[in-house]
C-alpha cells in the first residue's frame, strides 16, 4: 500500500495513506511512510526517553527481529494517536495546504472532519507535513494535532 501510494506525486494521497494506517492500526506503513529523517528524529527521542541505544540502532539498521520491532511500532502507533486525542481516524479528510517550515520545499496537509456548513463547515483537527525525495515519492515529516 505505502510504496503505491508514496510513489505518486501527490501529498494528499500520501498524507491519506498515512492517517489510514493509523487509523487501521497498521504500524508497519505508519513507519514505511515516515520520512528516513522523521525516523531518525523518532529513534533519537525513543533513545533520550529510555529506550535502549543498541535496540535503536538495529531499528535504524533494520536488523530487529519481527517481535522487536512490531513492539516498537506499536508504541509509535500509540504516541502519534495521542498527538491528536479524541480524533476519529477513519472520519479524518486530507486538504492541501501551503509551503511547510520543518523542512526546505515541504508542504502542509491539514487534516479535517466535515461538518454541516450551518455549523461552519470542516472542522481542523492537525497537519502533517510531507516532503519528496529526488524520486517524487512523498514521506511523512512530522504530524501536528491542533491545539
Amino acid at each position: 500500500m505505502s510504496s503505491q501510494v508514496a510513489g505518486g506525486g501527490d501529498p494528499v494521497d500520501t498524507a491519506q495513506a498515512f492517517i489510514s494506517a493509523l487509523a487501521w492500526n497498521e504500524h508497519t506503513t505508519v513507519w514505511d511512510l515516515l520520512s528516513p529523517a522523521a525516523r531518525a528524529a523518532v529513534l533519537d527521542l525513543a533513545t533520550r526517553r529510555g529506550m535502549d541505544a543498541l535496540l535503536a540502532a538495529r531499528l535504524r539498521e533494520g536488523t530487529t527481529g519481527h517481535e522487536e520491532r512490531d513492539e516498537f511500532l506499536a508504541d509509535l502507533l500509540r504516541g502519534l494517536r495521542r498527538a491528536m486525542p479524541g480524533v476519529d481516524f477513519e472520519a479524518l479528510r486530507c486538504v492541501r495546504g501551503g509551503s511547510g517550515a520543518t523542512v526546505a520545499c515541504s508542504v502542509l496537509v491539514h487534516l479535517v472532519v466535515g461538518a454541516p456548513a450551518e455549523l461552519g463547515g470542516d472542522v481542523p483537527v492537525g497537519r502533517i507535513e510531507l516532503v519528496a525525495d529526488v524520486d517524487g515519492r512523498w514521506s511523512v515529516v512530522r504530524l501536528d494535532g491542533t491545539r
